[in-house]
């Protein structure tokens, strides 16, 4: 399989060995022996798959593996395809509609001879045979509905999704399943993989995975996509492994089900004049037939391997694929395993429209939304900018015209260009805006010679331009504020993973959940979506004044309750990251990061966790720093399950998925005390209150009722021993005075004494 030059310059630098610890092409085998080492019994699904095409091989008249005239009485086998491209917008996985179809015919090209077969070295231009096998993209979706056979989904998962990324799948016994994302992750510790296949008999255990997956910077490397069919239609490579990897030392012959294809050790990137004339498996190789009058015939196969062969991973320019190859392929598309004998009959390809050509539809308006850099952000305030680019696609679109409601400072907007899949791949809007809420932004696209399509959005929002006073505000999550929706919530990428209104709360019930729930088993299943890992969520406050808390401490208080589905400390991995924006969300900085035994506080549940009491939840207090007095605050709440990065294990299939639970939050407020002091304040009629207490950290000793002057406090243990002193001259109505946790240290009780004027106070703190 050929591999772009800088990988190539790469691995020719190299050692065969360190070659491939640097790159590998195809990561088939790996991931069908992890999967059969999951499941033995795929293993004889395979042994079947082969006793299957041997049947169907003999019936095709198994004698004719000996002649070498090309099949030209084969019937054309036609295959309808779809590709979805899994895209993060304005990365490289973002791939044109022209690649895609270049790439179909390039495969088609490949299939069927359309290349120069003089460059093919002697000894194997007689097995070139066309396999008369056509790829076509689907006009018509499972539905029945006009398609160009391309789909496209915004997900993290581009990013390593890997089998978890197969999003959107067709079905498999109806169309050939081809993704593209950004990077495969298996194998990231061994190198840069390009693609994988699943071959027809893993079907049988995963039909949600059926397909070729393949890295989207490579598309066009030179033949990653044939090579990947090959194993989609049961081709093994040259070498078949066997558990091993290609050119791997000391070197060993293998040998692929395929007789005109002679046992090789196979050849990593190098196709010079050693590898295409390599006898180093072959001696005198041949092949006896049972002929159909009964006569035994000779078949005398090269002694040379088949270096340029398209299931090797030699760099040669012109890879073919043999004649008994092409049998074995077609024998595959008429068997029962896997279900590809369905994809070519009449009368799916009716339904496909697989013959039929039907690019010419209407474009798809969208478009993403950056903070004016890269930095992907749907949240602005008002006169803070944003960036609305285009990604309006489906075959050319030539016009694009745009609408903005709330008061935007370019209310309406007309591109015009010729560019495939949009106008052009950076051409944006760029708008800021008046009005607080969600804004109406409609997207008109024209295509050549197509009907016009607008679509309606609405996720942006903009913030109020007004600020709530910190101190006035409680934010109980009740019907009323998911109604009036100036704290908006954003699920990005619009899966089960997301911020909602839950009816679950600390005290009136209400409160904001984070369906963080995985329902898969932590061990590996057949299903193609779900993993948290890359995702992310947010939800916002309204903007806040916390001018009224200038030259004193200020909490950011809420209560919480969280569960996880693991006891191992190391796979609880889900993170609370608070941040805030004191320029009108211009700028993110950072706060906090609550995670582990703080956001999990109810330990291991291994069903959907719902809190069921007050004493499930537990006081989470935030000291913001004295820089954030300022009268237009806002925090961001964003919500990361998973993050840590699995491994490249392919073995390791729990480790993409979550080991989180849903997550709740409740009752925030701003307060110059922690979370549940302020409970405490309000509801005891004393002077003087210690709190919380008992306590397990620092302890408040809390004056009321406006106490002026200097206030003194002395702690001392069981035994009378003064283990902490304070002192602090009082103003506020409400003022305190930390008992710190390390004077307190030691669990027990302590006796709090305070005293301020002629005022004595007494009372116990329990510490445990």
């Amino acid at each position: 399989m050929r591999k772009p030059l800088f990988l190539l310059s790469l691995a020719l630098s190299l050692v065969v060995s360190s070659a491939m610890a640097q790159t590998i092409p195809c990561y088939t085998d790996e991931m069908h022996r992890a999967a059969i080492k999951e499941k033995p019994y795929l293993a004889d699904a395979e042994k079947r798959m082969n006793e299957n095409i041997k049947r169907s091989i003999a019936a095709m008249d198994f004698s004719s593996m000996r002649r070498t005239t090309a099949a030209s009485g084969w019937d054309t086998i036609h295959v309808p395809v779809v590709v979805h491209i899994v895209h993060s917008y304005g990365g490289v996985d973002y791939l044109t509609d022209n690649q895609i179809y270049n790439l179909i015919k390039r495969m088609n090209d490949n299939y069927n001879l359309f290349y120069d077969t003089t460059q093919i070295v002697q000894p194997f231009r007689k097995y070139l045979v066309r396999a008369r096998i056509y790829f076509h993209l689907a006009t018509k979706d499972p539905l029945g509905n006009p398609t160009t056979g391309i789909t496209r989904d915004f997900s993290y998962l581009t990013y390593g999704g890997d089998d978890q990324g197969k999003i959107n799948q067709w079905s498999p016994t109806n169309y050939y399943n081809i993704w593209f994302e950004n990077v495969i992750g298996k194998g990231n510790s061994i190198g840069t993989i390009l693609a994988y296949a699943q071959f027809p008999s893993s079907d049988y255990d995963a039909p949600g995975y059926s397909g070729v997956i393949c890295a989207a910077p490579y598309i066009d490397d030179g033949s990653t996509l044939e090579h990947e069919s090959g194993h989609y239609l049961s081709l093994y490579h040259t070498w078949n492994d066997n558990g091993r990897q290609c050119a791997q030392t000391p070197l060993e012959c293998g040998n692929d089900e395929v007789d005109d294809t002679p046992p090789t050790p196979g050849h990593f990137s190098t196709c010079g004049a050693a590898q295409l004339r390599d006898t180093f498996c072959n001696t005198n190789h041949f092949k006896i037939y049972p002929d159909i009058t009964g006569a035994d015939s000779l078949a005398d196969y090269p002694d040379t391997a088949n270096t340029q062969n398209m299931m090797d991973y030699s760099s040669c320019t012109y890879s073919n694929f043999t004649k008994g190859q092409v049998i074995r392929m077609r024998a595959t598309l008429q068997s029962s395993v896997g279900s590809r004998d369905s994809l070519s009959t009449p009368y799916n390809l009716a339904i496909t429209g697989a013959l039929n050509r039907n690019r010419d539809l209407s474009p798809i308006p969208d478009y993403y939304v950056t903070n004016g850099a890269t930095t992907m952000q749907y949240f602005t305030c008002p006169g803070t900018a944003l960036r609305f680019t285009n990604k309006s696609w489906r075959d050319t679109v030539t016009k694009v015209e745009w609408t903005f409601s709330n008061g935007a400072s370019t209310p309406t907007n007309t591109m015009t260009g010729t560019a495939p899949n949009g106008v052009s791949y950076n051409t944006y809007v760029s708008n800021s805006f008046t009005d607080s809420g969600w804004v109406k932004v409609t997207v008109k696209a024209t295509g050549n010679n197509t009907t016009p399509t607008t679509t309606e959005f609405k996720n942006v929002y903009v913030a109020s331009p007004t600020a709530t006073p910190a101190a006035d505000l409680l934010q109980e999550f009740t019907e009323i504020s998911e109604a009036k929706g100036n704290w908006p919530l954003f699920n990005y990428y619009n899966n089960d993973f997301k911020w909602e209104y839950a009816f679950k709360g600390y005290l009136d019930g209400h409160c904001l959940r984070y369906r963080g729930y995985e329902y898969r088993a932590l061990t590996f299943e057949p299903c193609p979506k779900g993993t948290p890992y890359g995702d992310y969520d947010d939800f916002f406050t309204e903007p806040i004044d916390l001018t009224g808390y200038s030259g004193g401490i200020c909490y950011l208080d809420f209560f919480s309750s969280g569960a996880s589905r693991t006891s191992i400390s190391t796979d609880i991995r889900d993170t609370l990251e608070i941040s805030y924006s004191k320029d009108k969300a211009k700028s993110w900085t950072k706060l906090t990061n609550i995670a582990k035994g703080s956001l999990c506080n109810k330990g291991v549940s291994t069903t959907a966790y719902e809190p069921t009491s007050p004493s499930d939840w537990i006081p989470q207090s935030i000291k913001l720093p004295d820089t954030l007095r300022n009268n237009y605050v806002v925090f961001r709440f964003r919500y990361k399950p998973n993050v840590v990065a699995p491994p490249s294990d392919a073995t390791k299939y729990w480790s993409k998925k979550s080991t989180g639970n849903n997550f709740y939050i409740d009752r925030m407020t701003f307060s110059r005390f922690p979370a549940g002091v302020n409970e405490v304040v309000a509801a005891q009629n004393a002077p003087v209150v210690v709190a919380p207490n008992p306590t397990q950290g620092d302890a408040l000793v809390v004056l009321k009722n406006g106490f002026t002057g200097n206030a003194k406090i002395t702690v001392t243990d069981i035994t009378g021993k003064t283990v902490f002193t304070a002192s602090a001259d009082i103003s506020a109505a409400n003022a305190s005075i930390t008992i710190p946790q390390s004077a307190i240290a030691v669990k027990g009780i302590y006796m709090v004494h305070t005293s301020t004027g002629s005022f004595t106070n007494t009372q116990k703190l329990v510490v445990n």
